[in-house]
């Protein structure tokens, strides 16, 4: 799960947004169930999950105001409906594939402020296209992140 103020999951859903894509149109973030329809070819979400404490010598201050460092997962996902070669699955492979090499490009490139953002290390894990029950495709990747969140 994820909420609306997640400094660092803002960052990332701006920096996906502003991923330059081949083809129009570009990413847009899907944030309510519908269609995508003619007017986006590929939507996305980003949705955090984790909050894993490994080591209490990584959380330097606990307590009311105090610092804690959270290991976190982001799962950016992009939904692509109907397909842009009209269900020619090898050209859609080849286009999602490039779409991951691009977004990951960018989320590496990033330029994250670690005060406003909490964020202290992003990286890509792995990345995968899926089949989707209504036969519709998505490409998933798994970014792992180190998160300061004050209690």
């Amino acid at each position: 799960m994820t909420w609306p103020d997640d400094p660092a999951r803002a960052q990332i859903v701006a920096a996906v947004a502003a991923t330059s894509l081949i083809g129009t149109p570009g990413l847009l973030e899907w944030d309510r169930r519908e269609d995508l329809g003619r007017q986006a070819w590929r939507r996305f979400s980003v949705l955090a999950e984790g909050g894993d404490l490994t080591s209490l010598t990584k959380a330097p201050a606990i307590g009311a105001g105090g610092i804690i460092y959270v290991d976190r997962t982001y799962n950016l996902t992009v939904y692509y409906e109907a397909g842009k070669h009209r269900q020619s699955l090898g050209k859609d492979s080849d286009a999602m594939t490039d779409d991951a090499e691009r977004m990951v490009g960018a989320l590496c490139r990033m330029d994250y402020d670690t005060p406003t953002t909490g964020l202290e290390l992003l990286h890509p894990l792995s990345w995968r296209i899926s089949d989707l029950p209504n036969g519709a495709l998505s490409l998933e990747i798994t970014l792992a992140a180190k998160v300061r969140r004050e209690l």
